[in-house]
């Protein structure tokens, strides 16, 4: 069995001599950090050049041994002449740089195991605990940012206007949501790499709208839906419901002799079965769990849609708080929406405080919305008038539900009317004309907002 620390004293003294020597050189080692320089001597040498890299001074060895006397090192002139003698091409340095970075995380990957090993043997430690420690250390790892190199606009405006003409042509590079209000909104729909955080009180309809958002875009794409909250059989159930608009609750009855009910439940499942829709019902999932059936269903039947049903049942990372695990979670969400180009759509509770306001939600309802609205593309609140602990529940409310953008990185805030209709757990676009809220008839608690109907 090997012993050696994954290192490289060869590429970590090329690419520094390159840089003594050719300072255009750093734009191929901008992304290192001094920790991915294995040798004291180098990683002093590194943080020397950087510090005059970024103060844009020059680090020729004088310079850089002015720098390293400031810092305190030990490296001494000599050392730094011999460094100098390297003179690598920009292709080398370019190899130098991917090899200190691989290095690096394989010993970044040796740390975690060490630290998992003593994990497993302190006296009295929780087994799941542990292991949802060691999937998020192993899931930090596995989120790596992509490179990306400057782009002249000369390039750019000409793929630029490809991307136009594809559009008047028909080719919108968007995912459909099968919602119309929200794919206006959303200038067509979904696109690769976004994430929306759709967020409501329990029993507005949230789920309800998550799996009508996954039947419409599973058409013609491959959707993976995570639903921690309820087991496949329960999903299945309402999905029947929704496409054979039936009755959930005689589906649910199974009675033999409901010859509507059994008609209706086949026409449904000829509907489902050409959808290309895939379920999991996993309870309190890890980022790490979420990346592995992500990859699994991507390599087995492709992947275009990744649905978390919903984002305060998945397991904590061991952080300081929970605000700071949920900000690992969602950013870890994105950094593989980015990776895999897929889109994700997650499912996010609200507080109990919506419910003490009648009327549309507000981002401050949303649970640990500032970790979310740093990492989220679009931020939808859903609000179903009669679901309100407040509501009249008056006649022209009924079924009416409303999903407000309150936030949109790429396009413009906005109201989506829908229509809820809860029996046949079926989500959709308001065909009807907007109802509105009189404001002498609101309850104790209303909001002006509300009045905006």
């Amino acid at each position: 069995m090997r012993n050696e620390v994954p290192c490289s004293a060869e590429a970590e003294a090329g690419l520094l001599g390159g840089l003594l020597m050719d300072n255009s050189m750093i734009c191929h080692a901008s992304d290192l950090v001094a920790e991915a320089f294995h040798f004291s001597e180098y990683r002093d040498v590194w943080q020397a050049i950087h510090t005059l890299a970024k103060k844009n001074k020059p680090f020729d060895v004088v310079s850089v041994m002015v720098q390293l006397g400031e810092m305190g090192s030990s490296v001494n002139v000599a050392y730094l002449h011999d460094l100098a003698q390297y003179v690598p091409s920009a292709g080398s340095m370019r190899r130098y740089a991917e090899v200190i970075e691989d290095r690096y995380r394989s010993r970044q990957l040796m740390d975690a195991g060490s630290e998992i090993c003593d994990m497993a043997m302190m006296p009295g430690a929780v087994a799941a605990e542990q292991l949802d420690k060691a999937q998020m250390m192993l899931a930090k790892l596995a989120t790596v940012k992509g490179r990306r190199d400057p782009q002249f606009i000369h390039e750019s405006l000409a793929k630029y206007l490809d991307l136009l003409q594809d559009l008047s042509e028909g080719k919108n590079p968007a995912i459909r949501t099968g919602i119309g209000g929200l794919d206006k909104l959303l200038n067509g729909g979904m696109r690769r790499g976004e994430v929306m955080v759709i967020g409501a009180r329990p029993k507005h309809g949230k789920t309800a709208l998550a799996l009508a958002m996954a039947r419409n875009m599973a058409r013609d794409h491959s959707v993976l839906f995570l639903s921690q909250e309820m087991p496949i059989n329960q999903l299945m159930h309402r999905h029947t419901a929704a496409a054979g608009s039936f009755d959930l609750a005689r589906i649910l009855a199974a009675d033999p002799e409901d010859q509507k009910m059994w008609s209706a439940v086949t026409a449904a499942a000829r509907r489902l079965e050409v959808l290309h829709l895939n379920h999991d019902d996993q309870c309190s999932l890890s980022l790490m769990d979420i990346r592995r059936k992500a990859l699994k269903v991507r390599r087995e039947r492709g992947l275009d849609v990744l649905f978390v049903d919903f984002l305060q049942l998945m397991a904590g990372a061991g952080e300081e708080s929970r605000n700071r695990e949920l900000d690992v979670i969602v950013n870890g969400i994105k950094s593989m929406a980015l990776d895999l180009e897929i889109c994700a759509v997650v499912l996010s509770q609200m507080s109990r405080k919506a419910d003490e306001h009648y009327g549309r939600p507000t981002m401050s309802h949303l649970r640990d919305s500032g970790a979310i609205e740093a990492a989220a593309d679009q931020i939808a609140l859903l609000f179903t008038d009669w679901a309100h602990p407040l509501s009249k529940r008056t006649k022209e409310f009924q079924g009416y539900s409303e999903l407000e953008i309150v936030a949109h990185r790429n396009g413009p805030q906005g109201l989506v009317p829908l229509e809820f209709i809860g029996q046949c757990q079926q989500m959709g676009d308001w065909l009807h004309p907007i109802p509105v809220k009189q404001s002498s008839t609101a309850p104790t608690g209303f909001s002006g907002r509300a009045a905006k109907f």
